[in-house]
């Protein structure tokens, strides 16, 4: 058998690699997703395959069937990544489908995730099953991955099998998993934690905007006092809110005001 050989080719849609026979030869690239993968200590690059940009580790790790849906795992950067994904699919129990819930492509009624990976993609909407792989796989940078249950919004891990990369897969070790068992319940929790507090970010951004507009609507009031409409103004500027601060129409009559003056400069008589 003839040895794997390294492809150079950059061009395209790195997807299209996907069917490719991986590489045996790794080179320094992008950092992993997850901790502990990288070079050294204080390193920003970890070893990845040159054919698929798969992390070396992580394709180490998913061919002795080392998969985990520990969060913790992951570099903290990732993991308010990781939490918003899972957030849109439908977790359940490890022998069901957990169905994708979020964005479906119109146009092809395909459902995508929003990331864009510098270094692994020039895409910036991934198949939800491509990034769930990701997640608990490891980083296998553009590995194809198939379904064993054939449904394509299904985002259960235990039904990925990532391809051309010899992942070794015992079904019945995975159902029967206690540590798995906690690991899938932990990230219920922290899911949900996560949408409870995405949920009150946005209660706390409509109470904002209701505020700020409740005290413009009384600064240009014709029967608020001075006083009334001051403390509005000073209210709003403290807290970074007023118009001259955040209207960018505001700063950009601002700048050609600015520049009219330094054209005509005033006269001192």
């Amino acid at each position: 058998m003839s040895e794997a050989q390294p492809s150079r080719k950059r061009g395209g849609h790195a997807y299209g690699r996907r069917n490719q026979q991986m590489s045996n030869t790794a080179e320094e690239s992008d950092l992993c997703l997850y901790t502990g993968h990288a070079l050294g200590r204080f390193s920003a690059h970890s070893m990845r395959y040159d054919s698929h940009q798969a992390c070396v580790r992580c394709v180490a790790a998913a061919r002795e069937g080392r998969m985990s849906l520990d969060i913790d795992r992951l570099m903290k950067k990732n993991r308010i990544k990781a939490l918003k994904f899972w957030s849109q699919v439908d977790i359940g129990s490890p022998d069901e489908c957990w169905n994708w819930q979020g964005s479906i492509n119109k146009r092809t009624s395909q459902p995508q995730f929003a990331w864009r990976r510098h270094g692994i993609s020039s895409s910036t909407q991934h198949h939800p099953q491509r990034v769930a792989m990701w997640f608990s796989w490891g980083d296998l940078g553009f590995t194809g991955v198939k379904t064993t249950c054939g449904n394509k919004y299904c985002c259960n891990p235990f039904h990925l099998i990532p391809q051309k990369i010899g992942v070794f897969v015992d079904d019945d070790t995975y159902l029967d998993s206690f540590e798995l068992a906690i690991q899938i319940q932990t990230l219920k929790q922290s899911v949900s934690e996560y949408m409870i507090e995405e949920a009150m970010k946005e209660a706390q951004k409509m109470q904002d905007a209701e505020e700020v507009a409740a005290r413009n609507e009384l600064g240009i009031s014709q029967d608020a006092s001075y006083l009334n409409k001051f403390e509005a103004v000073m209210v709003d500027m403290l807290e970074g809110k007023h118009i001259t601060q955040s209207d960018p129409g505001f700063d950009l009559l601002r700048g050609l005001i600015d520049n009219e003056s330094d054209d005509n400069p005033t006269k001192d008589y």
